[in-house]
């Protein structure tokens, strides 16, 4: 057998955060709050993604100051964060948790088909290392989703959509939009008591890759708006060389990370030769379930035992996903693993 880490075997791993809202837009909380309350969790690093608010990038153990120019008065007059002279909100972040600049773009559809309305697309935009042309995108109530991709890649970050099974996202319209980093495979928010339950988009990705050959990696975000249980349910795990926003994104941008809701995977490794996957999980996983093109396999659901479990590609199978459960239900993702042209033997 030839075994490979999917996964870099430097580094380590770190939890973080993608998705959350602060008093800067709908959120319920200050930012330095709701900050505290993911570091007092354990998180690594977290993302402020404030609908159409930029945020900052803060190395572990820095301070800065949002920009009050990004708060909006519901009258749309500008104010800052503080009232004090212009200034906007200071920010600190411990020595042990990194901050990414963020923020959560949309196009302003609704899916109601009135007229002037247009198909609803969520999309993250991470590290960011500069935000001109900003203030087109506030004035324009309805940007193109690959125009949103462009303006935050351009300004040095990476594109995430957001919760597509939320947004009731036709799977087709990914293939009219380039330049993504993952996708949401899981957003907290988007369930019961806070929403319907549409926050599993698993399936997005089988038809995805099923039918529009897109393996899309997968992240898990919480969303967070009113912090009264809707924070710190899941996070998505990057393998990086250390905490700082240059190797996190480096993670980001190369698909090392997996998300989860609870379970932690430590390595998944591929024989692509005999169509072989190990994974290496925390004690907690009692079960393991395979995805792919193939609608049924007689071994697409497996226990697992002292943390490990293996699997064996069928005929045909051109991609793998794996979910591991704990016996409360508690899920971590792998994102979509190719495989080569899928099997024939």
């Amino acid at each position: 057998m030839s075994f490979h880490s999917i996964f870099r075997t430097d580094g380590s791993w770190y939890k973080g955060n993608l998705h959350m809202h602060s008093t800067r837009s709908d959120g319920k909380l200050p930012p330095q709050e709701a900050l505290d309350i993911y570091h007092r969790a354990g998180y690594d690093f977290a993302a402020l993604t404030d609908h159409r608010r930029p945020g900052i990038t803060l190395e572990p153990g820095r301070s800065g100051v949002l920009s009050g120019e990004n708060s909006t008065k519901e009258n749309g007059t500008k104010e800052n964060s503080t009232g004090e002279n212009g200034f906007g909100e200071r920010l600190s972040v411990p020595e042990n948790m990194l901050l990414l600049s963020g923020v959560e773009w949309d196009t302003g559809g609704a899916n109601t088909r009135m007229p002037g309305d247009v198909a609803t697309w969520h999309i993250l935009g991470i590290g960011m290392t500069e935000d001109t042309g900003d203030e087109a995108f506030l004035r324009c109530p309805h940007p193109a989703p690959q125009e949103i991709v462009d303006h935050i890649r351009g300004n040095g970050g990476i594109a995430v959509l957001c919760h597509p099974a939320w947004s009731v996202m036709d799977p087709a319209g990914l293939r009219e939009v380039e330049g993504f980093a993952a996708a949401e495979i899981y957003n907290a928010v988007s369930d019961i008591p806070w929403n319907g339950e549409r926050a599993d988009a698993s399936a997005w990705f089988d038809i995805w890759a099923t039918h529009h050959g897109i393996l899309m990696p997968a992240v898990a975000g919480d969303d967070a708006h009113s912090y009264n249980g809707d924070q710190c349910r899941s996070f998505t795990m990057v393998k990086a060389a250390e905490l700082t926003s240059g190797s996190i994104l480096a993670g980001l941008r190369d698909g090392q990370f997996y998300a989860s809701r609870g379970p932690l995977i430590y390595d998944v490794q591929l024989d692509e030769e005999r169509g072989d996957l190990h994974i290496d999980c925390s004690a907690d996983v009692m079960t393991a379930v395979f995805y792919s093109n193939a609608i049924w396999v007689p071994q697409r659901v497996r226990g697992v035992r002292g943390g490990s479990v293996d699997y064996h590609a069928e005929p045909g199978e051109f991609y793998l996903r794996a979910e591991l459960l704990t016996r409360e239900g508690r899920r971590a993702y792998t994102s979509p693993i190719p495989l080569r042209s899928g099997r024939t033997d």
